[in-house]
């Protein structure tokens, strides 16, 4: 693929027909709740009676990018909306959704598809260049291709959709209709809900809870969800449906007010810290256990953190605070004889994150995130905790070892970037510098889940890939260092605990 863009993003689509508000707004306050799944750059599309097409699209989040006067101007009843989370590639170009404003087409797209081959040649045939155009622009570009052909909405969707090769969930619309559209293994989610006067589709289920639309089901995988202006439904599965949802969305990605598979996202991640508490208690040494204090990593540990703490009967508390409006951190080298040295180091590491001066002082702290990916944020709160007197610091993280690169739009493309494929977890808690690491195992996440492991794509956890990658990316991926070759891994480090200061 010319353009490698890798991206985690939120697709929304309005048809509201009886409202005297336009789609717009709705759609807005849609992307809104899901901002957190991007929030690079964000877009919006609507159609007005006429069939004339209305955009706007911006770098930056949703309430810097649009005004009143934005909305006010994308009249109509039907809309389409994108926000855009790119981890690769320009961040200036590719921003969605894709608009051909001549046939009054607009698309969104939520997903990665790896392999372009059959897009690419099907595009070069209809002489079109793609030499600057990512996946997603791609396949605008192919359904576009159809309705100039002569073809309605539904049925350019259904022509397009053999040559995709990936992961997707979609939203389009063209002439009064909207269409909905998976992948055939469902990898990211997309929900469909109804309120008054209209029909809605969002990415997470928060992005219906804000407009109080009604949870109706998900897009199936496979499935094509066809609405009318009226807002009536139409359903066409396109191929055979597998649900094999990516575990990722419940471990980090998704609101904790959303839904999947329904259930709530919160709830889940509470047993991942039940579980986590059966497998990796506070070390034995840790006599004092009214010491020990658990602490999560905002946002997604959070739950986490309390299912674990609630478990044992240990303390917890959000100790650390987390500067959401932190720009690039330039770090400054230390000498330990330095007082200013150390004094700019500290300045460094409380820019993202700060813990209160006293929160932990003294005390067994027990740090709880939802994941280890590149291990960049890990060592600097842990240098944090002991610059501020903790007595000890443990990590537990509520997910196994991210091993094996994503290809379905999570921003882990290049395995040597992840830690644990490149270390083994002793290697990697002496490198954070905690006196113990301990990962949840996937047995133990799936248990948590309620649900059979064969629902959920488990890639970066155990390198299956439901949907082809390509030869290229197959022969790139290497046996993990922290797997052994019968395919076991390990989620505990040693326990290094000697020489404490006695508790105060």
């Amino acid at each position: 693929m010319a353009g490698e863009a890798r991206e985690k993003c939120a697709v929304a689509a309005i048809v509201a027909p009886n409202t005297k508000i336009p789609a717009s707004v709705p759609a807005y306050e849609s992307l809104f709740a899901m901002q957190h799944r991007g929030a690079e750059a964000t877009g919006l599309a609507s159609l007005d009676p006429d069939g004339n097409l209305h955009s706007h699209r911006g770098r930056g989040l949703v309430r810097d990018v649009y005004d009143e006067d934005i909305i006010r101007a994308l009249t109509g009843s039907t809309a389409v909306g994108h926000n855009r989370y790119p981890t690769a590639g320009s961040k200036k170009e590719h921003n969605q959704p894709f608009v051909d404003g001549a046939i009054g087409f607009a698309f969104g797209h939520n997903g990665t598809l790896p392999v372009t081959d059959l897009l690419e040649r099907d595009l070069e045939k209809n002489n079109i260049n793609t030499a600057h155009c990512n996946d997603s622009e791609m396949v605008g570009l192919a359904i576009a291709q159809r309705i100039r052909g002569g073809h309605g909405l539904p049925r350019a969707t259904e022509l397009v959709y053999p040559l995709l090769q990936g992961a997707f969930s979609c939203v389009a619309m063209h002439d009064g209709l909207v269409v909905a559209f998976r992948d055939s293994k469902g990898i990211r989610p997309l929900a469909i809900g109804s309120f008054e006067g209209g029909r809605a589709v969002a990415s997470e289920t928060c992005g219906l809870d804000i407009i109080d639309a009604k949870y109706d089901r998900e897009v199936m995988p496979g499935e094509m969800v066809i609405i009318a202006q009226d807002g009536t439904i139409e359903s066409r599965q396109i191929v055979e449906g597998e649900p094999k949802l990516d575990a990722f969305e419940i471990v980090y990605f998704a609101r904790h007010d959303s839904q999947l598979y329904g259930q709530d996202v919160d709830e889940v991640r509470r047993r991942f810290g039940e579980q986590l508490a059966g497998q990796h208690p506070p070390s034995p040494q840790l006599k004092n256990t009214k010491n020990i204090l658990v602490v999560p990593i905002p946002d997604s540990s959070v739950p986490a953190a309390e299912g674990y703490a609630d478990r044992l009967g240990l303390q917890h508390r959000s100790a650390v605070l987390k500067n959401r409006y932190s720009g690039r951190t330039f770090m400054v080298p230390s000498d330990e004889g330095d007082d200013d040295n150390q004094k700019s180091r500290l300045s460094q590491l409380r820019r993202k994150h700060n813990i209160p001066r006293n929160a932990i002082r003294g005390r067994d702290v027990i740090f709880v995130d939802d994941s280890i990916v590149r291990m960049n944020t890990m060592p600097r709160i842990v240098a944090l905790a002991r610059f501020l007197g903790a007595r000890s610091v443990s990590v537990l993280i509520a997910s196994p070892p991210v091993m094996f690169p994503d290809f379905y739009g999570i921003d882990t493309p290049q395995q040597s970037e992840l830690a644990a494929a490149n270390m083994t977890i002793e290697a990697m808690r002496k490198a954070i510098d905690s006196n113990y690491l301990g990962f949840l195992s996937l047995k133990r996440m799936i248990k948590a889940t309620g649900l059979p492991a064969d629902m959920f794509t488990l890639s970066c956890f155990n390198g299956e890939y439901p949907i082809d990658i390509g030869r290229a990316r197959r022969k790139e991926i290497k046996r993990p260092v922290n797997m052994r070759p019968n395919g076991r891994v390990s989620y505990f480090s040693k326990h290094d605990f000697s020489n404490l200061p006695a508790v105060v």
